[in-house]
């Protein structure tokens, strides 16, 4: 019996020592799987491309949430991936008539612009501020849960868009110059797959995005409106 316990306990020690060497699991992740930061890549045409999932900037994407607050004066929450529609143009002397611009994961808008003269974010009430006052701006929303990837795409690449120009010759793929229509057109394109417009359009054509043609697109519907103030 004696020798029968020293046996056993000669096992058992035996077998903790070899445990003891052994790794038996991770407690700490690389940080590079937090810290991924990988950037827009446009090609020598100024093409631009379809983003991969990005982490950890500070104040550009935060978590996304299905419904925000309330437009102005209405009873209907902001979704992310919201169209803003205005009819008139923010500050162009274009003759096409018409401004959108699409609300991101902050609830803010982000739109293509010419006092910027590129591409920007507004919350809510500077993007107001930009209209005259009484100007209506309306809601569009985008059908069968669309809309995140096509705000996080726009919240991505506004950054690239340095001249507004509204050239009907250019490809719909070019990222700068740019316009407001053709920005919008282009995040639902490369975040969502989608042609707004619904006639096969591809970023390697040449061609033009108008504000109405977004908002009869298929692919939204119209959800309000409200007043600038």
């Amino acid at each position: 019996m004696k020798n029968y316990v020293l046996k056993s306990v000669f096992v058992l020690s035996f077998i903790f020592a070899i445990l003891g060497f052994m790794r038996v699991g991770v407690t700490e992740a690389s940080a590079s799987m937090f810290d991924i930061q990988d950037s827009i890549i446009t090609d020598q045409t100024n093409q631009a491309t379809v983003i991969t999932e990005t982490y950890g900037e500070e104040g550009l994407v935060q978590p996304f949430a299905e419904i925000g607050p309330t437009y102005p004066g209405t009873n209907v929450q902001m979704r992310i991936g919201d169209i803003l529609y205005s009819t008139k143009t923010l500050g162009s002397s274009s003759q096409i008539v018409g401004h959108t611009g699409i609300v991101n994961s902050d609830f803010k808008v982000v739109h293509v612009t010419y006092p910027v003269n590129g591409g920007t974010i507004d919350n809510m009430t500077g993007y107001m501020n930009r209209h005259g006052a009484g100007e209506t701006i309306r809601v569009y929303r985008p059908t069968n849960g669309m809309g995140v990837s096509a705000a996080k795409w726009a919240t991505w690449n506004f950054i690239y868009v340095k001249e507004y120009f509204i050239n009907p010759f250019s490809k719909l793929g070019t990222l700068s110059p740019n316009y407001c229509s053709k920005f919008v057109w282009q995040a639902f394109y490369y975040g969502e797959g989608i042609d707004l417009t619904n006639v096969n359009n591809t970023p390697d054509l040449v061609g033009f995005v108008t504000p109405s043609m977004v908002i009869n697109s298929p692919f939204v519907i119209y959800m309000t409106s409200f007043k600038a103030v």
